[in-house]
């Protein structure tokens, strides 16, 4: 009975360095430097141009090592790409791109990106979809708008062809008839010099 004692002891021991290692690991999976993902995107607004190409760069090499890698996936540096194409002033600034990518990272095949993010990373990224959502809206009626004023621009140019035709014509006519009237006067005048003679 003595000798199961220090042996239940040592498993106990090894289960909880085990337990607890591992639960440290999860616990810092997707912010290894510290920060949300809000304060991530908020550092990137006091970014310069410099400092903003730079940081595209990290980011698209970190993603691309995640790509190629055979361990488990980080969507870290996948997530912070897609702030990237958010943020209006950065270099690779796409809403199309940003939602495409948050799109593959909600997809069923990716649910774990979001798995290990706080209630308000999700409330961030729920209004980012949003607001993505609404650029894109914004976007297509805009183009929606400068496609009508585009059409309206080619039917008043036709329109105005069309009256310039209509006066054009008209002119003919009149300058047709004022040879006319002037033929008809020298033919008189020629009538009155002929009895005059």
């Amino acid at each position: 009975m003595a000798n199961l004692q220090p042996l239940s002891i040592k498993n106990i021991l090894i289960f909880m360095v085990l337990l607890l290692s591992s639960g440290c690991e999860l616990t810092t999976k997707h912010d290894k430097a510290g920060t949300s993902y809000g304060e991530y995107y908020l550092a990137l607004q006091g970014f310069n141009e410099k400092q903003l190409t730079e940081e595209v760069s990290k980011q698209q090499v970190n993603a691309e090592g995640q790509t190629n890698s055979n361990t488990g996936v980080d969507y870290d540096a996948k997530i912070k790409l897609l702030l990237l194409y958010s943020l209006p002033k950065s270099p690779i600034y796409n809403s199309f791109q940003a939602k495409a990518l948050l799109n593959d990272l909600n997809s069923e095949d990716n649910n774990s990106a979001f798995s290990d993010i706080t209630p308000n990373e999700e409330a961030f990224f729920s209004l980012l979809r949003d607001q993505l959502n609404q650029r894109l809206l914004m976007r297509n009626r805009l183009l929606a708008l400068q496609e009508e004023q585009r059409n309206d621009q080619q039917e008043s140019a036709k329109q105005q062809q069309h009256i310039a035709k209509q006066q054009q014509q008209q002119l003919i006519e009149q300058v047709k008839l004022l040879e006319q009237t002037i033929k008809q006067l020298k033919s008189i005048e020629q009538a009155i010099d002929k009895r005059d003679q």
